[in-house]
């Protein structure tokens, strides 16, 4: 559980002083973070292999491969192993499924929760679904912090899905690893 929350404590916010400006010492930086990232996503419980059954209309009936809106869009029987054979361990820490209702979650995705060593809790969700190629997703989630940059206001006004920017610092491209902004 300890590694669950040290990875945790990446998602926290930190000042732009602690972040290196050495190119060896960045790269390290932004290698750890993503492993810490990586683990949080294999330590989430897979939905239930049972979930695509239960939905509507299964893909294959529904004419077009590409889903044009979102109630086009089916959940999938497909799963993913954790990348870290040792992080699938992890997943029994976040507990059941809490219990919510149709209105709160349409999708029908279940959402797992993990209380924190603060007494605060932490939320996650993992959910695959069919009808949305994965480059237009990731194209849209690269769009949503340029769009928050966009709105001037008080601080997180700008804010999709609780996630935003108010002023780009610097942006960083870090050979064989990604790129800082």
């Amino acid at each position: 559980m300890a590694d669950l929350h040290a990875a945790l404590e990446a998602l926290s916010p930190i000042l732009f002083t602690d972040i290196p400006t050495e190119e060896s010492h960045l790269k390290k930086y932004l290698q750890d973070t993503f492993a810490r990232g990586q683990l949080l996503i294999d330590s989430v419980p897979q939905p239930p292999a049972n979930l695509a059954a239960q939905s509507g209309r299964p893909r294959s009936n529904t004419g077009a491969s590409i889903a044009s809106n979102a109630s086009e869009m089916s959940p999938s029987s497909a799963r993913a192993e954790a990348l870290v054979p040792a992080h699938a361990a992890l997943q029994k820490e976040w507990g059941k499924p809490m219990k919510l209702s149709a209105k709160e979650n349409p999708m029908g995705i279940g959402v797992n929760k993990l209380s924190g060593k603060d007494g605060r809790a932490w939320f996650a969700r993992r959910s695959v679904h069919e009808g949305m190629p994965y480059h237009k997703w990731k194209q849209a989630l690269k769009s949503e912090f340029p769009e928050s940059l966009e709105i001037q206001g008080a601080p997180g006004e700008g804010n999709i899905r609780g996630i935003g920017a108010e002023k780009r610092i610097e942006r960083k491209e870090v050979k064989g690893v990604g790129c800082l902004e």
